[in-house]
């Protein structure tokens, strides 16, 4: 059995929840991990980190940003900088955020720096829309 920790600096979201799939996205792409998955240490990117509670067919849904991915044995722990459940979003304050990011991403003038700054705000604030707005998946 597969055991899930999920914390950010601010609060501990999962606690050794048994699970027995998680989806995570990594700098190098959506990482599967199985029981028996091999030792694994991984950056996080933004994105949905999915899983299935032992017993369930339904993938719970978290944003996460950014972070670290450590698979050992039959632990996964995952420390990210930001995680947030659909119920704990704020619908219409991520859509506001992803309306702004788009907005000054559009804009003239834009620096390199501010471009690459705006473009992370907007692919996070997607991610919360998402996350917000989609049920628990019942499939992969």
């Amino acid at each position: 059995m597969l055991k899930l920790s999920l914390v950010t600096p601010a609060k501990k979201i999962l606690t050794d929840v048994a699970v027995s799939e998680v989806f995570i996205p990594t700098t190098t792409g959506e990482v599967n991990i199985l029981e028996g998955h091999a030792p694994l240490m991984a950056l996080l990117d933004v994105g949905v980190l999915r899983y299935k509670l032992s017993g369930q067919n339904q993938l719970e849904q978290v944003a996460i940003s950014w972070g670290y991915l450590e698979v050992s044995k039959d632990q996964i722990t995952v420390l990210a900088e930001t995680a947030e459940t659909a119920e704990s979003i704020d619908l219409e304050r991520a859509q506001e955020a992803l309306k702004r990011a788009e907005k000054t991403l559009l804009g003239p003038d834009l620096e390199q720096e501010q471009f690459k700054k705006y473009q992370l705000k907007l692919e996070r604030a997607m991610i919360r829309v998402q996350v917000a707005q989609k049920p628990n998946d019942t499939t992969h």
